[in-house]
């Protein structure tokens, strides 16, 4: 009996502890901060530089599809004007080439998006680690509990927006 007694005494005295500590816990203030992961890895020298390296790698591509849109628009153009005086073999063969220029461009379309695409998950996959890092030592830093996608808080105080703050961090980390 003694021995219940013990138990239930100390079962208790936990019972008021962790009542105690949740008590002390709800009356603590939340510390909150906000951050635009995608403002603060685009913010970054090494996603400026990233991004410079491809605009001038894909410069090529870019003209050439200048280059397409503008036979593709010719095209159109030449069959308005002269559709009427144009017989159906020629009809049909500027359709055709017309046809064949718009594919083109649509291939030439998706092989800059997926270079673009392949060149974005890498610089991702090369900074978040260290953005990870950094979050976690302002994080610490300043005693948040928690810290929230700023596009989804329709107000935050300037001071509790990390996103200046972690470009900085990155940049002189590099």
């Amino acid at each position: 009996m003694k021995m219940f007694r013990t138990v239930v005494m100390a079962a208790g005295l936990m019972s008021l502890s962790a009542i105690t500590l949740a008590a002390v816990a709800a009356n603590a203030p939340t510390r909150i901060a906000v951050l635009d992961r995608e403002a603060a890895l685009l913010g970054t020298n090494a996603a400026q530089a990233a991004q410079d390296k491809l605009a001038a790698d894909m410069k090529p591509q870019r003209d050439k599809l200048e280059q397409l849109r503008r036979d593709i628009k010719g095209m159109e153009e030449k069959f308005v004007k002269e559709a009427a005086a144009m017989s159906e073999r020629d009809k049909k063969a500027l359709r055709e080439q017309a046809d064949q220029k718009a594919n083109e461009f649509n291939t030439l379309i998706a092989q800059v998006q997926k270079r673009t695409q392949d060149a974005q998950q890498d610089l991702l996959n090369r900074l978040l680690p260290s953005m990870q890092a950094v979050l976690e030592d302002m994080r610490k830093a300043g005693n948040f509990d928690i810290i929230m996608d700023r596009r989804g808080v329709i107000y935050v105080d300037p001071d509790l927006d990390l996103t200046k703050r972690v470009v900085d961090r990155l940049n002189a980390s590099k």
